[in-house]
């Protein structure tokens, strides 16, 4: 028997010029190594993202956050339809590492989903992506956070969610603090890398 590819959906799968353009940028950003996954589910949906729009379409992200795990609080994919998502690193759950995945198969650890304009953080990612680094800026990360923010809660008070809109708020300042505890992370590792004498390195883990 063949392997199932990691884009078969069961004969379900709409093949619109939307869709096809999608799949063919997630057969390009699939990451298909666990090890090479961990950190780099927003980065790579981003990528995703970015050239979709040079290609004139416009995505949304989708966020869950996840728990019972160490190795990462959220995880972020592409959305592809009101059903499917393009998860370029679902090799974190999904041993096949397929990009097409279902929502409502996603693992009951991945929580709380949430869905963003991609254009909400593509102009600023367009800059930090032309510098080539993999570890994101904390001022961009920051940046994400508070639109993240942002865009919630004022869908919260519009559906008049007030305990909601406190709780994520509460998440966010929470957030802010662990960016700033990571920068201060950075700054003593660059001092003591300086202090070595080594070079800092400019490819590191992706927040």
């Amino acid at each position: 028997m063949s392997r199932p590819s990691p884009f078969e959906d069961g004969g379900r799968l709409s093949v619109s010029p939307r869709v096809r353009v999608l799949l063919t940028l997630a057969r390009r950003y699939r990451i298909a190594q666990l090890r090479h996954a961990k950190g780099r589910c927003f980065s790579s949906s981003l990528a995703l993202a970015l050239e979709a729009r040079r290609r004139g379409i416009e995505v949304e992200l989708l966020r869950w956050r996840v728990k019972d795990t160490d190795d990462y609080s959220d995880h972020w994919a592409v959305r592809l339809d009101e059903h499917r998502a393009l998860d370029l690193s679902s090799v974190q759950f999904d041993p096949l590492g397929r990009p097409l995945q279902m929502l409502d198969a996603y693992p009951s650890s991945f929580i709380d989903r949430r869905q963003y304009p991609a254009s909400l953080f593509l102009d600023e990612y367009r800059r930090v992506a032309q510098h080539r680094r993999s570890r994101l800026p904390l001022a961009f990360l920051t940046l994400v956070s508070h639109r993240m923010w942002r865009h919630d809660v004022v869908l919260e008070f519009r559906r008049g969610a007030w305990i909601s809109a406190s709780l994520n708020t509460v998440r966010y300042l929470g957030r802010l603090a662990v960016l700033r505890l990571e920068g201060l992370r950075r700054r003593m590792d660059r001092r003591a890398r300086q202090l070595r004498g080594e070079p800092n390195p400019q490819n590191e883990t992706v927040l």
